[in-house]
């Protein structure tokens, strides 16, 4: 049991709380705390589920009828990528993506999965050289579309340098969050050549009806990747033919 826990529960169901408001609700239950204690707190019932996050700074409880938040399903290769990569480089930031995750929404599956190793720019080489280090054989940096399909094998790793100001998981920073998955589903050559992109609009309505999706967090990225305005298209007509 936490400490906070009597706040926790005190949440209403549905309602949005900011970050500040939280604060205070732990401030008025335990006064004897430390600040950082109280932000660490907000943190532990994010990770926990007791919250979840819609918005910058903007929280809600959840209720059994609201959508749950998406949580990839790594293949033994991914997991175990990620764990001795965060063991070996415990203050990089990287994110997985792997093809197989677009089984969930898919409805021609991928057959053969490849594993997309994300990482800030310049460390990504060094993760590269690691992994070289640790034996793994079908191993790509950086290829473009014609050498990806020349050299890609079964279970191929391919490490690439993460776009800045993509969006990771607060609690859970090298899983891919839903936000990133579905936009890097659309605009990354690589990934994208993996499945039918007339596909997408149905992936997309999909995600939409079965996870919470910050909607401001994904067109944010899709700005960065340049495609913002191709998204808002795909989501206009989504809305069009539910209409």
């Amino acid at each position: 049991m936490q400490w906070y826990e009597a706040t926790s529960k005190k949440l209403e169901a549905g309602h949005r709380y900011s970050h500040q408001e939280l604060i205070k609700l732990l401030k008025n239950d335990y006064p004897q705390m430390r600040d950082s204690s109280y932000h660490w707190a907000v943190c532990g019932m994010l990770k926990s589920g007791d919250i979840t996050k819609i918005a910058r700074n903007v929280y809600v409880v959840q209720n059994e009828r609201e959508k749950p938040v998406y949580r990839p399903a790594y293949s033994e290769l991914a997991a175990k990528l990620i764990a001795q990569i965060s063991d070996k480089y415990p203050s990089v930031h990287f994110t997985v993506f792997e093809t197989a995750l677009m089984n969930d929404f898919l409805n021609h599956l991928v057959a053969q999965n490849t594993v997309f190793i994300q990482v800030e720019k310049d460390i990504s080489i060094f993760i590269f050289r690691f992994l070289q280090e640790l034996g793994y054989e079908h191993l790509l940096y950086k290829p473009n579309k014609t050498n990806y399909a020349l050299y890609w094998e079964k279970d191929c790793i391919v490490v690439t340098d993460m776009i800045s100001e993509a969006p990771l998981s607060a609690s859970a920073p090298h899983e891919i969050c839903l936000e990133k998955l579905l936009v890097d589903m659309y605009c990354d050559k690589l990934i994208s050549s993996a499945y039918s992109k007339s596909e997408y609009p149905e992936v997309l309505k999909q995600a939409m009806e079965t996870y919470h999706i910050e909607s401001t967090k994904m067109m944010r990225y899709a700005r960065r990747r340049g495609r913002e305005d191709e998204m808002k298209k795909i989501l206009e007509e989504i809305k069009d033919a539910e209409a």
